[in-house]
């Protein structure tokens, strides 16, 4: 098999409906996409194509490097990018950063060639979306072809979703980065659909989040129609209620951007009537975006979804690897080609039963944050996910923890299963398939979740408090919490100003979501400045970045490649955000 070209690739993008797939992605590994010949020869094209499009989701190696180097450690699927986005938060330490793959993203070091690496992906996962939306005449389609259009724009929205946040480049509060900006501000990633042609990307600007918000909003649309009566055989697959879900988190971005920003209102509606094909989104104020995202969080919860319970989160055996009542969507590895290498893999990295993993590997585990972890109450049942410190390096396993790591013994020390190798702060929550702590093969064959119905609360009190006042907001809260996740109903969440209850809300998704790689839109929606230099942090020194409130982490701006300026005359390039990082943000730095 030919090596897989970065610059290829890119070219290979675009795919107009009427054109046959490019040669140069022959190069793509057959679980990812079909060949043209295969389109021709096989009655079952179409099904291949949705496969290929689940098998993305987890497929490791897109950047096509040599087997074994660094740089598919930055390249394992949708998990990886997921994993990423929580370690640009102020949640998820590593008390050993030497064998921390992600340490630039934490560090916010070398952060222009990091940023390559999901750029590329996303936009190779584009392409395999619009191979398939090409292939479809809506007109003339069957139920089924339909159902697969709707598939795959799910996955195309998914992805632009992530894009825009990821890149399009936020007020960092620091003068002379952000007069560097000036010129990208409002400005997402260049668009690319079935319909554009090679040329066309060879003068492909950035769209404006107006246009963005209007092109994920048509896929959606699309998507939820499509997808009206398909009824899907795995969680693998989106449905309706994967396109509600999304719908949720969209029309929230949307409320909160234009919630802060009169100015992006009117620019949006200025737009509404754009000639090119997207859907108007239909709204005239920041309130009934919020509106919209509870109606479409009310649709998931009234699916049947239900969030998981104590012995749910905390079962050694299926812990966050199984799908279950709460997961609205996941990704799934059910066969050992699958598989990439333990350490490019999401249990692989997080779990710290498993001797075969990278905690007990290399002694990389993850942690929960010091100043999170002192903020949650007894009273939480989710607080013995993460080791308390005072029970750190116990030679007999405390009570509380449902673990299969073994009480300190001669055996348990030889094949480092003993509970006293784990580090304070360290989680407990994703676990190994079957609970397998030895064999890799077995251990990382699980699910992981993309969506879980308790965002959905989260999403719900968060726009109540904005169409039904703060106290609306509080009730929802406080209301999820105490059902769902205290012992003795003890919460209440702040309703005095907005300021405390939004801290609220992010606080419960923190501890709720630490290692799902959510928290990441919250921060950079809401303008939260990541606090990583508490007295008691657990953070080594070099890796305690603050940044300012009210302002976005620079480093969570990501940085466009360069291979595409090279290629693409049209795009205009975010600012290096690194040297800004290193001079302002650190742990000794000036931060005013």
């Amino acid at each position: 098999m030919k090596t897989f070209n970065l610059y290829k690739a890119f070219m290979a993008i675009p795919m107009a409906a009427g054109l046959t797939l490019s040669s140069c992605m022959d190069t793509i590994n057959p679980t990812d996409v079909a060949s043209a010949e295969q389109i021709q020869a096989s009655s079952n094209s179409l099904s291949m194509l949705v496969g290929g499009l689940k098998t993305k989701m987890i497929a490791v190696n897109s950047y096509g490097s040599s087997s074994g180097s660094y740089y598919i450690t930055q390249d394992w699927g949708y998990p990886c990018y997921m994993y990423v986005r929580d370690v640009l938060c102020e949640d998820f330490p590593t008390p050993d950063f030497s064998w921390n793959y992600q340490s630039a993203y934490e560090k916010g070091s070398n952060l222009t060639s990091h940023s390559a690496y999901p750029y590329y992906y996303y936009y190779t996962f584009i392409n395999n979306a619009n191979r398939l939306i090409g292939l479809i005449n809506l007109e003339t389609a069957s139920e089924e072809e339909r159902h697969y259009a709707g598939i795959a724009r799910v996955y195309r929205a998914l992805c632009y979703y992530d894009l825009s946040f990821m890149f399009e480049f936020k007020l960092t509060g620091y003068p002379d980065l952000d007069a560097k900006a000036q010129e990208v501000l409002g400005l997402t990633v260049p668009i690319v659909t079935e319909l554009t042609d090679k040329e066309q990307t060879k003068n492909n600007p950035r769209a404006p989040f107006y246009t963005m918000y209007r092109f994920i909003y048509n896929d959606l649309s699309m998507a939820e129609e499509l997808l009206a009566n398909y009824s899907r055989s795995t969680k693998e697959e989106p449905n309706k209620d994967v396109v509600n879900a999304l719908m949720a988190r969209f029309w929230l971005t949307l409320a909160t951007r234009f919630n802060q920003s009169a100015d992006d209102l009117t620019e949006q509606l200025d737009h509404e009537g754009d000639d090119d094909g997207y859907k108007a989104l239909g709204i005239t104020t920041a309130k009934q975006c919020y509106e919209k995202a509870i109606a479409y969080a009310d649709k998931v919860i009234a699916a049947g979804y239900s969030p998981l319970t104590e012995a749910q989160w905390h079962d050694p055996i299926t812990g966050f690897n199984t799908a279950n009542q709460s997961w609205v969507w996941c990704m799934r590895f059910s066969s050992v080609e699958q598989l990439p290498d333990f350490w490019n893999s999401l249990v692989g990295q997080i779990n710290p039963e498993a001797t075969w993993a990278m905690p007990a590997y290399g002694g990389a585990y993850r942690l929960i944050g010091s100043y999170l972890y002192d903020r949650i109450p007894d009273e939480d049942w989710r607080k013995t996910t993460w080791i308390a410190p005072e029970d750190a390096g116990k030679t007999v396993v405390p009570s509380k923890y449902q673990t299969l790591l073994k009480d300190e013994s001669v055996t348990s020390l030889a094949y480092n299963t003993n509970f006293s190798r784990v580090p304070a702060y360290a989680g407990l929550k994703f676990r190994s398939a079957s609970g397998d702590m030895v064999d890799p093969l077995v251990g990382m064959l699980c699910d992981v979740p993309v969506i879980r119905v308790e965002e959905m609360y989260f999403i719900k009190a968060e726009a109540l408090a904005y169409t039904e006042g703060k106290q609306a907001g509080a009730d929802e809260l406080t209301r999820f919490v105490n059902t769902y996740r205290y012992t003795d109903g003890s919460y209440q969440a702040r309703s005095d100003y907005y300021a405390y209850l939004l801290d609220d809300i992010l606080i419960q998704k923190r501890i709720e979501f630490w290692g799902e790689g959510i928290v990441y839109y919250d921060y950079k929606r809401l303008k939260k400045g990541v606090l990583r230099t508490m007295p008691n942090s657990n953070y080594p020194d070099d890796y305690q970045l603050n940044s300012k409130d009210g302002y976005v982490a620079p480093w969570m701006n990501f940085y466009i490649p360069e291979i595409e300026r090279s290629f693409n005359q049209g795009i205009v390039m975010n600012p290096d955000c690194t040297p800004t990082v290193q001079q302002y943000c650190t742990k000794d730095a000036a931060n005013n």
